[in-house]
């Protein structure tokens, strides 16, 4: 696996979604809070970095 494959899950658009998501939410940033939106952008986050992992995206 290059460099370039192993950052693109953290440089992907989900990631920067959910980053810039927590980044200004109260509950992300409380620990044991609950925010449904920042769940969301995470899985969707974790997905894209499984379809990169395994070849099906980029």
């Amino acid at each position: 696996m290059t460099a370039a494959e192993t950052a693109a899950p953290f440089t992907s658009e989900p990631w920067r979604a959910a980053i810039e998501h927590a980044a200004g939410c109260l509950a992300c940033r409380t620990p044991g809070a609950v925010c449904p939106e920042g769940e969301r952008l995470l899985r969707a986050h974790e997905e894209a970095a499984r379809q990169v992992r395994s070849g099906d995206g980029a």
